[in-house]
């Protein structure tokens, strides 16, 4: 954590030591270096990998590993941001204060031939995640490398391009990934802030959808979209309901989003013969799949994706601005970083929909 010194400009920033605590904490406030960039931030959205390492765990777990990795309470958390710029470093081209911006928080080396691919996420000499290992979102002020940064379209508020920097973008990108178009039937498993931008997706490009979720608050949240057939998967007839809804034949296309063995059996269950299954949940690692009953004798496509790249980053919020889409709609809790707390909270009860910290538009001295 940056210890406030006399003469310095301070500002407000959120910690979670763990044991479902919420700390504010004035800070100092940074300064960008060479290539970096000083962004006021605008929103943070909270995304299920923090719930699960950094809010729900015990204070003497926060440092040790978590899915692998070792958290620091110390640093801001928080990893979809988006702001607008308000310092540049003196290396720094592309980018100028007033700036509205998204930032991608897999932040590889820029030197190997992942990152030069723009797929940061698959560095293997990685530099940072911003919210993990670095200083993220949950604060008024975060500096992060231009490079990182990616310009959000006037049409798509930040609160939207917050959530497309994570949970809503893996939703558009899984998708994208099982090659949707004309014609195909969509099952997503789980229907949290990445299965419910999946379904909206899918809804707005045309296609039929289902959702698929054992919480009641969840499916009634979904089922508000009109055209979405929701199911309980411990329903027993969940496979008839499905079947129905997508002509007796099940999904061409299947969403995985639960990262739960039962979610994973399920998606091969529900999908057509030769269906394609994209896996992004995170969570339980052992998985004891018939795979001969699923994927071989359905010839299912069963395909992973994590994340997307930088470039993808961009092309979708150009994409989404082009074709007036939005998942607006699924943002359902706004809360300023005084209530902190009470944000984590509710995200921590489930509450359907996507929540985020939000600043005001207006910051006295920052363009819009």
């Amino acid at each position: 954590m940056r210890e406030v010194k006399e003469g310095y400009e301070v500002m407000r920033a959120v910690f979670l030591p763990g044991d479902r605590q919420v700390e504010l904490r004035s800070v100092q406030r940074p300064a960008p270096g060479d290539e970096e960039v000083l962004i006021s931030l605008r929103a943070a959205g909270l995304c299920g990998s923090d719930l699960h390492m950094h809010y729900r765990p015990a204070r003497a777990q926060r440092r040790g590993p978590i899915f692998g990795l070792v958290t620091n309470p110390e640093v801001v958390p928080g990893h979809e941001a988006a702001g607008v710029v308000t310092e540049c470093g003196p290396r720094v081209r592309g980018l100028k204060p007033g700036d509205r911006v998204a930032v991608h928080h897999m932040a590889g080396c820029g030197h190997c031939t992942e990152c030069r691919r723009g797929w940061d996420i698959n560095c293997q000499q990685r530099w940072g995640v911003y919210g993990l290992d670095l200083p993220g979102a949950m604060q008024d002020y975060m500096v992060a490398r231009a490079r990182d940064c990616v310009r959000v379209p006037p049409s798509i508020s930040l609160d939207e391009a917050s959530y497309y920097t994570c949970g809503g973008g893996t939703g558009y990108m899984a998708l994208k990934r099982a090659g949707l178009g004309i014609g195909d039937s969509v099952a997503v498993v789980g229907l949290g802030p990445v299965g419910l931008a999946a379904a909206s997706f899918a809804l707005q490009s045309g296609v039929k959808v289902v959702g698929l979720d054992p919480l009641e608050r969840r499916r009634g949240f979904a089922g508000q979209f009109g055209a979405m057939a929701v199911s309980n998967p411990n329903d027993a007839d969940c496979m008839t309901q499905v079947r129905r809804a997508t002509g007796h034949k099940g999904a061409s296309v299947v969403i995985e989003t639960s990262g739960t063995a039962a979610g994973r059996r399920l998606a091969l269950e529900v999908s057509a013969l030769r269906g394609r299954v994209v896996c992004v949940g995170f969570g339980d690692t052992d998985n004891l799949i018939d795979l001969q009953a699923t994927v071989i004798q359905k010839q299912l496509d069963v395909r992973g994706a994590w994340m997307f790249s930088l470039p993808d980053l961009q092309d979708m919020l150009d994409d989404i601005s082009s074709r007036g889409i939005s998942l607006r709609a699924l943002i359902t809790g706004r809360y300023g970083i005084e209530d902190a707390a009470k944000a984590w909270q509710a995200f921590d009860r489930g509450e359907p929909g996507k929540t985020v910290l939000h600043w005001d538009d207006e910051v006295p001295g920052v363009p819009a």
